[in-house]
Order: structure tokens, then sequence, then C-alpha cells
């Protein structure tokens, strides 16, 4: 009986604690100035144990809950677009002639719904500022209002400036 105590002690501690995972070791290209220039990171928080694929100016990869694929932007067009259950039919497309200044983008694969009569989880790939996707990388899990609003100033900043 003492040991069944011992051993769901043992994970209920275990459960408790958290693991710290420290960024700048996993991604460091992500936090020098230089290196982080002309690429896209894609972040990816869809919340589902099993890999999805991305593909990011045609380049295909997998890419797990919470892990970050760093890729190269291209002069002119590019297009990011996961290819899970994807709410959109087209890929989120950009040019970089249109703003010539940013130099980094940022993407995060969030859980959506799709708007059909029956209600399906699909998946939306959202651009973000580089504030709101160090949030999303340091805090996955919080996928609510905070990261909502995160995501509508990031976008209404990219309209307005």
């Amino acid at each position: 009986m003492n040991i069944i105590r011992l051993i769901l002690t043992f994970f209920l501690i275990s459960s408790c604690a958290t693991t710290v995972v420290d960024q700048r070791q996993v991604i460091p290209e992500l936090f020098d100035p230089e290196l982080k220039k002309g690429k896209i990171f894609v972040f990816s928080n869809h919340m589902d144990p099993i890999s999805m694929n991305i593909r990011v100016n045609g380049e295909v990869r997998k890419i797990k809950h919470t892990e970050t694929q760093i890729f190269d932007l291209k002069d002119g067009q590019n297009s990011v677009k996961n290819l899970g259950r994807n709410c959109d039919k087209q890929p989120y497309t950009f040019n970089t002639e249109m703003f010539p200044e940013v130099e980094t983008y940022y993407f995060v694969i969030q859980q959506g719904f799709d708007s059909t009569i029956r209600t399906l989880t699909c998946f939306k790939d959202f651009e973000v500022n580089e504030k709101a996707f160090l949030k999303q990388i340091n805090n996955p899990r919080n996928g609510g209002s905070e990261f909502l609003q995160d995501l509508s100033k990031s976008f209404i900043n990219s309209l307005i400036f």
C-alpha cells in the first residue's frame, strides 16, 4: 500500500512540474538580429498529436505541435499554407516589395473553425508581429483572448502603418 502511495505521489509531483525551455538555445536565429533577416518563422500551435505538413514557398515540411520551422524569405511573392484541415482554401500570400522595410515574417498556425453547416475544427495561418510570436512560443497553451487581441493589434498595425 505504501508503494502505491509513493507512486501516486511521484506522479502527482511530476505532473505539476513544468519544463522551462529556453527558446534562445532551441531557436538561436530568432534572437539574433542578423540571423533572422530574410527569414519566415512558422510556429505550430495546432494542438494535434499528429504532425502536419506546411508548405512555404513550395517547400513542404512536417511540423509538430509547439514546433517552429524556419524558411528563407524570397524577394517578391511568398506563400504560407498548412496542409492539414486548412480553414482557407488558398495559401496566405504576401509580396516583399509592398513592405521592403520588413525583413522577417512571423506566422502562427492556430486551431479555428470552418463556417459550414457543421462546425468543424480546422487550422488557420496567422501573420503576427514579433512580440505576439514570441509570446505564443513561450506560452503555446495560451490560445485564448490575449493571443487574439495581440493578433488583431498586429493585423490593424500592419494595415495602418
